[in-house]
């Protein structure tokens, strides 16, 4: 009969290609649909960023210009923490930061966030 340290140490190699492979298959299958349109109305929106938590986008308004983000971090897709104080989006996961206009600045992170299409009719967003 094996020691229960044997067993432990037999088991290890399976427990540690379940935790690893959970967040790999979440990020893969279970992403959140960003494909999907919807609209919002342009009063609801102040200017400087509002965070659309249902559809983890980022709106970045300023007067006249806007711009819509993929809130997920470009280098493992993490949601992204938008800091007011720093006017920087930082992921919690590995740190790469981003301007407030979506331009990559430091981090592992290769590339800037992706943009979502969209086009403004009536005053709406429409987004997708």
């Amino acid at each position: 009969m094996l020691s229960k340290r044997r067993k432990f140490l037999k088991l290890l190699p399976y427990t540690m290609a379940g935790v690893l492979a959970y967040p790999a298959a979440k990020f893969i299958f279970f992403s959140e649909n960003t494909d999907e349109k919807f609209w919002i109305s342009l009063k609801n929106i102040k200017d400087g960023i509002t965070k659309i938590k249902k559809h983890n986008l980022f709106i970045y308004k300023n007067g006249d210009k806007v711009e819509v983000f993929n809130a997920h971090c470009t280098h493992m897709g993490c949601i992204l923490n938008f800091y007011k104080e720093k006017q920087r989006f930082i992921c919690p996961c590995h740190h790469s930061n981003f301007t407030i206009d979506g331009h990559r600045i430091k981090g592992p992170a290769q590339r800037d966030l992706d943009k979502i299409t969209f086009k403004i009719e009536n005053k709406k967003l429409f987004i997708g």
